[in-house]
Parts: structure tokens; sequence; C-alpha cells
């Protein structure tokens, strides 16, 4: 589950009862990432952390070897159909050399004419709305 909401914590016991294998919130959004990171785990989910393109990635490298993964929005959370930010890249890169076996996403903008960005020396996951993959079988063919 990808969290995009102002007060995480208390969604994590709701998630963790509903099912959810993993929660991702973003790091912006709580003042204590270290006690929400371990009630996710004492949950029974694996950690999940965003950052938004005004976020340093730095500031969620104290974080990184307490997650499972680390999202990296590549446009503003909230609303679909925003032009991918090429910009974002260098966070991916920097997350790869600091962080080597760290899972890493992209979600936003991702689409026929930017996935290869993505995908080319960075993550191992992709993070796609279902807008976004319509198109995608020219790609993969």
């Amino acid at each position: 589950m990808h969290m995009m909401v102002s007060k995480p914590e208390q969604w994590v016991k709701p998630m963790a009862i509903a099912g959810a294998n993993q929660y991702t919130f973003h790091l912006e959004a709580t003042e204590n990432p270290g006690a929400l990171i371990k009630d996710i785990r004492e949950n029974g989910m694996k950690v999940g952390l965003a950052i938004k393109p005004g976020t340093s990635v730095e500031y969620l490298a104290p974080w990184a070897n307490q997650i499972d993964m680390a999202l990296v929005m590549t446009v503003e959370p909230g609303f679909g159909g925003q032009k991918f930010m090429e910009d974002m890249m260098p966070k991916v890169h920097w997350l790869r050399t600091q962080f080597p076996s760290l899972d890493i996403e992209v979600d936003g903008g991702v689409g026929p004419d930017t996935v290869h960005k993505c995908a080319e020396p960075f993550g191992r996951a992709l993070s796609f709305r279902a807008s976004e993959v319509r198109n995608f079988s020219k790609i993969w063919n």
C-alpha cells in the first residue's frame, strides 16, 4: 500500500488487518519515522519509504537500512496525468550507489517514452498507475 496521507501512523493497523503486506509512507508526513517503521514491522508488513520531488534524497538515508523499499516520486503526489520529472532520476542513482541492495521504485508520469529512463541502471521494480500501462505492449514486444 502506498499511503499518501497526512497521518500515516493511524492507518498501519487497519491496513495490516486488511491484509496489506507492505506499507509505504511519505517521509514528509510523519514526525517520527523510526517509530512508524517499528510499528509497521510489528504489524507484520514490509516497510516502504517515499520522498516527494522537493525532498532531498539524503533525508531518506538515515532510514535506508531499516526499510525494504525506497520510493522516489517522479511527480508531485496527489493527481494523475502529470509529466514525468526526469530530474528526479539522480536521486534513484544516488540511492542505488549508496544502498545497492535496497529495492527502489519510481512513481508518477512513467509511460512509453519514459520507462527506459527508469529501468536502465536503477531500480529493480517500477510502479505504474493503471492508466500508464495501457500502451506498454509496444515497448516489451
